[in-house]
């Protein structure tokens, strides 16, 4: 032992010893509140569920919600990001071991989502003895009923996927192959040889050859032209344009990579979509269905963690992004054009900040221990005393809406505070 210098054996001493992250506590308390809140199936959710808010801004007249009503809407898609960060805590650290139990619930409600091999973003109802997609809760008036009847995406499909992957890798057994359906649907639905979608072309994104957001033909002639037409008369992409978003790219290609499946169509062109938009800035506008800055930084920095090399030309880029979107209080903080959001935003920064950052850059443990103060400071407690950090940003509906129709999750913004509270022991003295 005289050989090994007194830093480098501080270093080695929470391994020698066992010792609990230095916000154990606080993770744990963040975990109780997780398991505590997840839905049991008797409680107007499938089993496995967080509850996650959406919340209309628009006059009620127009009928898509009611004006400042949040209504409780389940969603695979809420259900699988909850459960991804869970997972990436346990592969951190496999002693919070109240994890695997509640992916694997998650897991069990996924039934209703399901199309053919592909995900849905909304459970199935009736109508007209049809079967449809639609909210369960959310108010829509009945011109807006069959807008809501959309096909399986991208984004859900590629975070369930992975969701199913990790509790794979859990269990000790080698994760199953992605189904031929998933992996036809991402290679025919891309960028190439079509009509750009308008919020896309404002951009100069078109004929990217990336990924599109619906796993569905956008020339499909049993497509409802008439936005307004009833559910029954078919399943429709909203205003009957497919799209580029980055957050949902990036998803993909987390997906892809995890699978081993990197060489397949669509998948360099995503990364090459992604890289550029970051060499860009682009960071707010790009995401269609993300109004943050810090959603499509804190993406990248997952894939990139999960061997995505392909984006490597981007993480010093996104790295010097977070540091200079920070502000002095240890906060980041949204664009004005949307809602105001500095707990979601800090969360999702400074996890970014920690996957990509330097134990050994002063910078980047100065500016980490100013984000951790702050997002401490946020921190509420249920009526049992257990932690939690109120959802504020996470996504909105379309490309028209992304202002005033707005999903929150308080599960999804307490995952990522626990995220980063355990991985702030690599940037702590």
């Amino acid at each position: 032992m005289r050989g090994l210098g007194i830093g480098a054996f501080l270093l080695l001493l929470p391994l020698i010893s066992g010792a609990r992250p230095v916000y154990h506590k606080e993770i744990t308390s963040a975990l109780r509140f997780l398991e505590a809140y997840q839905t049991t199936g008797d409680d107007g959710y499938d089993v496995g569920q967080w509850r996650a808010r959406v919340t209309s801004y628009v006059p009620s007249a127009i009928g898509v919600g009611k004006f400042n009503v949040p209504f409780e809407e389940p969603t695979a898609f809420v259900a699988s990001s909850v459960a991804n960060v869970l997972a990436e805590i346990y592969f951190l650290d496999d002693r919070y071991d109240r994890i695997p139990a509640m992916i694997a619930r998650t897991v069990d409600g996924y039934q209703k989502y399901y199309w053919g091999s592909l995900f849905n973003f909304y459970p199935p109802a009736r109508f007209k003895g049809v079967k449809v997609r639609q909210p369960r809760y959310m108010y829509l008036a009945p011109q807006w009923k069959g807008f809501a009847n959309i096909p399986p995406d991208a984004d859900t499909t590629s975070v369930a996927y992975t969701t199913l992957h990790y509790l794979q890798k859990i269990k000790g057994q080698t994760p199953a192959e992605l189904p031929a359906q998933v992996l036809n649907a991402f290679s025919s639905a891309r960028d190439l040889h079509r009509a750009p979608h308008v919020y896309n072309a404002a951009q100069g994104h078109f004929q990217t050859g990336a990924f599109l957001t619906w796993l569905w033909d956008e020339k499909n002639p049993a497509m409802p032209r008439n936005i307004f037409a009833a559910p029954h008369r078919g399943t429709r992409i909203p205003f009957n344009f497919n799209d580029v978003d980055c957050v949902v790219n990036a998803n993909v290609v987390k997906l892809l990579t995890a699978a081993g499946k990197t060489s397949g169509p669509g998948y360099r062109a995503a990364c090459d979509h992604l890289n550029r938009v970051v060499r860009q800035k682009q960071f707010y506008f790009c995401g269609m269905y993300y109004p943050s800055y810090y959603a499509l930084p804190y993406t990248i920095a997952t894939a990139l963690d999960g061997g995505a090399s392909c984006l490597e030309s981007a993480q010093e880029r996104v790295l010097n992004f977070i540091i200079a979107k920070q502000h002095r209080d240890g906060s980041w903080r949204n664009s004005f054009l949307a809602r105001p959001d500095y707990i979601q935003s800090t969360a999702w920064a400074l996890n970014t900040l920690m996957i990509l950052g330097d134990p050994e850059n002063e910078l980047h443990r100065k500016r980490i221990r100013r984000g951790l103060r702050f997002l401490l400071s946020q921190a509420e407690r249920d009526s049992s005393g257990r932690l939690y950090w109120p959802g504020q940003v996470f996504y909105a509906a379309t490309f028209i809406a992304r202002y005033p129709v707005v999903w929150r999750s308080t599960s999804y913004t307490t995952a990522l505070a626990a995220k980063a509270l355990l991985m702030a022991d690599r940037f702590l003295e």
